[in-house]
């Protein structure tokens, strides 16, 4: 689904609010445990005496994490529609990558160095999701999210041009990010059950800068999240006094 479906598809939920009462469904707070992966399209590449591999573990969604997150339900009118918005915190493990090296080429030439690369993607994202109750329990739910990325502390003051590369590679993550979820929820009184997929709109990384060079790192994101919610307001169970 494109970004600019969503939006419109959002915009469209939003603008019918303005025309109809709007209710508070539900507020509640919820996490997941998620299964990532981070795709390079650039496989193999050469950054003056070192070769890094992108696709170096050669698996895909295999890497792990978890999303921490607050949301509130809003009925849109008298019907089924709702919109969702959401704050949220995530941190999940990238691809590994190996970069191959050979720290003393003038004695040994046969069996090079190997340094791996184990990123996390930490990040907030705000999230406008919109909704539709197929049932009193089903529902489905899309929509865009925008997410603000959080770099690896810099190498400053690198003792090697081995650590310094590992900075270029901290410093080439994208600051602000468009991503998209899609999935579905099922509702067991004060438990949101959800199972949703999510894609990178815009990439994670671009370039990778080093020794006044640029070279292209394009990498995006997709994941599948597994999420348990607990609504602390539900307006169909107040609390019981």
């Amino acid at each position: 689904m494109k970004f600019s479906t969503l939006l419109a598809g959002s915009a469209l939920m939003l603008a019918a609010s303005t025309t109809s009462a709007q209710q508070l469904e539900a507020v509640g707070v919820g996490a997941s445990a998620n299964i990532s992966q981070t795709w390079v399209r650039q496989r193999l590449i050469q950054v003056e005496q070192y070769t890094i591999r992108t696709d170096d573990d050669g698996s895909r969604l295999d890497d792990t994490g978890n999303r921490f997150s607050a949301y509130a339900r809003i009925g849109l009118g008298a019907g089924k529609a709702f919109v969702q918005p959401e704050l949220a915190y995530t941190s999940v493990l990238g691809n590994q990558s190996s970069i191959t090296y050979f720290s003393r080429p003038d004695v040994n030439l046969v069996y090079p160095d190997v340094s791996y690369l184990y990123p996390r993607l930490r990040r907030a994202e705000v999230a406008l999701l919109a909704g539709l109750h197929l049932s009193r329990r089903f529902y489905v739910l899309a929509g865009p999210l925008l997410a603000v990325n959080q770099r690896e502390k810099d190498t400053h003051g690198a003792t090697s041009p081995l650590q310094e590369l590992y900075g270029s590679f901290n410093r080439s993550v994208v600051r602000v990010q468009a991503l998209a979820q899609l999935g579905v929820g099922l509702q067991l009184g004060r438990f949101d059950l959800t199972a949703r997929y999510e894609h990178s709109l815009t990439p994670y990384t671009q370039e990778l800068r080093y020794g006044g060079q640029t070279y292209a790192y394009r990498q995006r994101t997709g994941q599948a999240l597994l999420g348990l919610g607990f609504l602390v307001y539900d307006r169909h169970r107040p609390w019981r006094k």
